[in-house]
Parts: structure tokens; sequence; C-alpha cells
């Protein structure tokens, strides 16, 4: 089933915002603009940015109107972030940047076997990265993929970031093309090693989510976990990459 109106304009505007297209700082079309370019109702295009001040992703100014607060108080989807990739060749906005922890072939656990539709002990390949804003940890993520995928993305076994993001990396080598993402979100308490790694206090709340990249014929691309400081909700959703 369709989103509503206001919320698919949301979805929009909040994609502009992640992928950088607007900054911290930047004007949001005022509702007049709104409610001209999606041609609806002046209430509709207020509700849509109503749900955007709700999520702490903009204020209202009396002297500038509408504005994008600090990206900062962004969660990021892998899909997200491929259509970064997509638009820029770059699957990180400025100041953004990740440090690989860890590139290597090991044994699927029974959660990757499962989202990848392989046997748990299959080998499969893996990614630890830690992301930074402005040198400050942000999040955490470990991406799989099947194994037979590194015949032709060798680069996802070495230590170095690629740029353009593992997703699209992996479509301009194989063709493959994402066409479908699945997000899972959770809150939870933080790990020992989630604390020291994103420089938390004890005991720190974050969220989880468990996204899975589907190619046009369903297979399975990848499987990634990630983890950000914050967190309390939980939401779970399918979307057109």
């Amino acid at each position: 089933m369709a989103l509503p109106k206001y919320e698919q304009i949301a979805a929009e505007l909040r994609g502009q915002i992640v992928r950088g297209k607007l900054a911290a700082g930047d004007p949001l079309p005022s509702v007049p603009e709104i409610s001209d370019h999606w041609t609806v109702a002046k209430a509709t295009a207020e509700r849509a940015i109503g749900v955007l001040k709700v999520e702490g992703l903009v204020d209202t100014r009396q002297d500038r109107g509408t504005v994008v607060r600090s990206r900062t108080l962004l969660a990021r989807t892998a899909g997200e972030r491929y259509r970064t990739a997509r638009e820029t060749g770059f699957a990180y906005t400025a100041g953004e940047h990740a440090d690989i922890l860890a590139a290597e072939e090991v044994h699927a656990p029974e959660d990757v076997a499962s989202a990848l539709g392989i046997a748990p002990g299959d080998r499969v390949a893996r990614r630890h990265r830690l992301r930074f804003d402005d040198d400050r940890p942000r999040s955490m993520s470990c991406s799989w993929f099947p194994v037979g995928i590194l015949v032709h993305c060798p680069r996802l076994l070495v230590l170095e970031r690629i740029r353009e993001g593992t997703t699209r990396y992996i479509e301009l080598q194989t063709g493959r093309k994402p066409h479908t993402g699945r997000d899972t979100w959770t809150a939870r308490l933080a790990t020992a090693e989630e604390r020291e790694l994103l420089r938390l206090e004890e005991p720190a709340a974050v969220a989880e989510i468990r996204h899975i990249t589907f190619d046009a014929t369903g297979e399975p691309l990848t499987y990634e976990v990630g983890v950000k400081p914050g967190g309390g909700w939980t939401r779970t959703e399918e979307y057109a990459m």
C-alpha cells in the first residue's frame, strides 16, 4: 500500500538532507513551493514539514523560515548511502569517512546465512567499518557478501575504503543493480566493544539496523548490521533502490 502523500513528500525531502543536497542551514522549500511542486494542498505540505520537525531534521526560524539542522542528527540507511554514491560517486558526504577495521573471509553465522540464503558456516566476505563525521565516531557496521562475488569484487577483502561504497562497487563490477532494500531497526544497550569504538558512557542505548539489499531477481547482494548511538524506537521498511 502506498504511503500517504505527506509521508512521500517527507521521505523525498529527508533523502535530500541525508544525501547532502540540502545541507545544515539550508532553507527547506516553503509550504507554497511544496504545494505547487507536488500538486498537494498546503495542509499536506505543512504536515510533511511537521514530520521532519518531529524527527529533528529541521527547525523553523522567524528570520529564515524552515531550515535544515545539523546532519549529525541523521541516521543514514544503506539505501541512502547507495543513492548518494549513484549521484556523486562517493558514498559519504563532506566531512564523513570510514576506517575499515576488518576485511576477511569468515564462516557465516546463522543470521548472516539466513539473510543471504546460504547454509550456516558457508564462507562469506565480511567488512567491518567505523564511520566518522568531523573526526567523531558516529556509527559502526559489519557487511557480509556471498563469497562467489569475490571473483569480480576483490576489493571487498582489502583494508581500504571503497569510496563509491560497496553496493555501488558491486553494481559496477557485476552489473547486478540493487532493486530493493529492507531495513529493520531496533533499540538495545551497547556492548562493551561498541561503547569503546563509539566513545559511549556505560550504560548507553544504541539503534541497531539490519539491512538486506536485493537485486532485480530477488537474490540478496549484501547483508549489513549497523549500530548508531541513541535510538529508542523500532521500525521496519522496504523500499525501491
